[in-house]
């Protein structure tokens, strides 16, 4: 790879970054930007290394997505905290969206954390219980009719006799 003499010490910041995990373009261009750090560079420098990156395979928002998609689908996150996190990491708009629009059963997903989560048959006892477990649910990113009807479907598939 033929670095240009003005972007070296942008590359070199750069892959020392990527050394430590892959960031998604938006993510690199304002480490290499960051006004807080003392060896930050400028807009247009940054720029040139984030498209340097990305045509020498370093940087690909869509593998990174990809990747980062799995591990929060691994969490079981609802549809609300994967577009967070996704925004946050900032992917582009449309991997967002695209990413939103395939075919889960968010029920589904979240009886399957409630199955994880230590404690959760104890809490289902009770509408208190129950009430805490619709709460886990929302912040994990499930809307409410979701965590309802994910909490009464778990419910059911507990014993409760002691």
């Amino acid at each position: 790879m033929e670095i240009p003499k003005e972007l070296s010490f942008g590359v070199k910041k750069a892959l020392r970054r990527l050394s430590m995990g892959d960031l998604t373009c938006g993510e690199m261009f304002s480490y290499l930007t960051d006004p807080r750090k003392a060896n930050s560079v400028s807009q247009e420098i940054a720029q040139r290394v984030v498209c340097l990156l990305t045509e020498e395979g370093f940087l690909d928002d869509k593998r990174y997505l990809k990747i980062f998609v799995r591990h929060l689908d691994e969490k079981k996150f609802g549809p609300r905290r994967i577009r967070q996190e996704l925004i946050k990491h900032r992917f582009p708009t449309r991997f967002v969206e695209k990413v939103l629009e395939r075919n889960v059963d968010y029920t589904k997903r979240a009886v399957a954390f409630l199955e994880k989560k230590a404690g959760a048959e104890g809490l289902c006892r009770s509408p208190e219980g129950r009430k805490k477990l619709q709460d886990a649910l929302v912040r994990y990113g499930y809307d409410f009719g979701t965590a309802h009807a994910a909490v009464e479907k778990f419910s059911s598939g507990v014993d409760f006799s002691d």
